[in-house]
């Protein structure tokens, strides 16, 4: 099987993934489609939709069904609108999921490197919700979106790096997804994303003085972002070097007056003490 063909089956299951659409609020269960084609996905993506319909505010239902019905009126080109509609009402109702699949579905209509991107970035985002098969499968989601994004738009260095990341966090293809964030910042250093990303993954793999590069070449780009100096500041301890992670969580102190990151700070203060 190639790899065009595994990403398709995998578009198709994840429209069988009852927990991506579930209700927030709500227990979840998996539901498999029994065939994996474009007509039994889009029927199990009907089904799902209307499932979670029935928690919908009858005024919001009104619009939905209303868009659903000139979108089902309408032929090429004409149903990117009415997919935008349904896009922006599912967001407004915090339903990223069914919301992701409209934007698919009018990147398969415009076949634009732009509306790609989008597709693949939200099924990125969505993924990270997950672990295990939905993880896997969203993902797989996400990468095909990416996949044709690049094929259009190839040296568009955003795109790379999103795709790097989709394959890092949710393939059995981590290097490849490595491989892409270098070229990312091969082509351009000052990238901040992608050089982020590498700094992260080095951390995961406890390259921590990979990450430590990583990390003071972003803070060097843009010494504002004090965040970058907590990442770093955990790089620096996993090499043991207590001192010079001190000396960055001074500074954090010394450039923000986030809450939430000033007590993160003084809590690694506290442990290196």
């Amino acid at each position: 099987m190639n790899k065009k063909q595994i990403l398709v089956i995998a578009g198709c299951l994840l429209i069988g993934v009852l927990i991506f659409f579930a209700p927030k609020t709500s227990s979840v269960k998996k539901e498999v489609p029994a065939e994996n084609n474009t007509e039994s996905s889009n029927k199990a993506f009907e089904n799902q939709v209307s499932s979670v319909k029935k928690e919908t505010s009858p005024s919001a239902l009104a619009t939905i069904e209303f868009f659903e019905s000139k979108l089902k009126a309408s032929i090429g080109a004409a149903k990117v609108v009415w997919l935008d509609s349904l896009s922006s009402n599912w967001d407004k109702q915090m339903r990223p999921g069914i919301a992701a699949e409209y934007v698919f579905q009018k990147a398969t209509i415009t076949n634009t490197a732009e509306n790609w991107k989008e597709a693949g970035e939200r099924f990125l985002g969505l993924s990270r919700f997950f672990q295990g098969e939905d993880k896997t499968t969203i993902g797989l989601r996400a990468i095909e979106a990416l996949e044709n994004a690049k094929k259009m738009n190839a040296d568009d260095i955003n795109i790379k790096t999103q795709l790097g990341v989709a394959y890092v966090e949710t393939s059995q293809e981590p290097m490849k997804g490595i491989m892409l964030l270098r070229e990312a910042v091969a082509q351009d250093s000052t990238n901040i994303d992608a050089q982020l990303n590498l700094g992260f993954f080095s951390m995961q793999s406890a390259q921590y003085d990979k990450a430590v590069i990583r990390f003071k070449k972003v803070i060097k780009l843009k010494p504002e972002l004090a965040e970058v100096r907590l990442y770093l500041c955990d790089a620096l301890l996993g090499e043991g070097k207590k001192e010079e992670a001190k000396v960055e969580l001074l500074k954090i102190k010394q450039l923000t007056k986030d809450t939430s990151l000033l007590n993160e700070a003084n809590n690694r203060l506290q442990q290196i003490k």
